[in-house]
């Protein structure tokens, strides 16, 4: 029950994510265009702010490790720590560094990242992908998948399923409560209401796109949330 519902001192753990999402999205109607997209391009302020946030998720889950001596919390700090590493592309172009040949001829941005790979990013000009496989296959799918299941139905099953909350007891995965998984779902809409009723693909690319880069920011800061709140 504790999943769903939550006392004074927990409440501002979702209250302060969701703050913080909804003052980033607030860009695309408090600043000019060009500002926008200047914020949300690659390398871009948000772009770093999500590193920033994996960053940190990982170091809480670190310590929790330390703390709980379980794997799965040291499983969960090194995935942040890809993940932080992966959204800078590992410091390539703040550290000036070329990438290596299989790379430039396998990456879509020729760039040193395992999630711009052709297999992972199967898309043709224009966004659409090749064919319906190509999209489950790619990273952005594959990471939604990630914060639905640990956001929305693991707490949901935990509560509904005796069975799986033995699993999860037993292996120490800490699920977080749904009012806090739930913001997850929150990101996603605002950034669907966003695309829909504010920007659309016809305009510029680059400021239609910086609503991922800050959909991106948005559910780091949900998981860093989620890694504090445990910690």
């Amino acid at each position: 029950k504790k999943l769903f519902f939550c006392d004074r001192q927990m409440i501002m753990y979702p209250v302060i994510s969701l703050v913080i999402i909804i003052s980033s999205y607030l860009i695309y109607l408090l600043l000019k265009e060009d500002t926008v997209i200047r914020l949300g391009r690659e390398d871009g302020l948000f772009e770093y702010l999500t590193a920033f946030s994996f960053l940190a998720t990982s170091i809480l889950f670190l310590l929790i490790f330390f703390r709980r001596k379980k794997l799965i919390h040291l499983v969960f700090a090194l995935v942040f720590f890809i993940g932080m590493g992966e959204e800078i592309s590992w410091g390539q172009r703040i550290f000036n560094f070329q990438s290596p040949e299989y790379f430039r001829e396998n990456n879509i941005q020729s760039e040193f990242n395992f999630h711009n790979l052709t297999i992972f990013d199967s898309q043709e000009e224009g966004g659409n992908y090749k064919n319906g496989l190509s999209y489950y296959l790619s990273m952005n799918f594959l990471y939604k998948l990630f914060w639905f299941i640990y956001g929305v139905i693991l707490p949901v099953g935990y509560i509904l399923s005796p069975w799986l909350k033995k699993i999860l007891d037993k292996t120490d995965l800490l699920v977080p409560p749904f009012v806090l998984g739930i913001s997850f779902l929150l990101n996603w809409i605002i950034r669907k209401v966003i695309l829909t009723y504010i920007v659309s693909i016809e305009d510029s690319p680059f400021y239609y796109y910086a609503a991922t880069e800050i959909g991106e920011f948005g559910s780091a800061i949900i998981f860093l949330t989620i890694s504090a709140y445990f910690f």
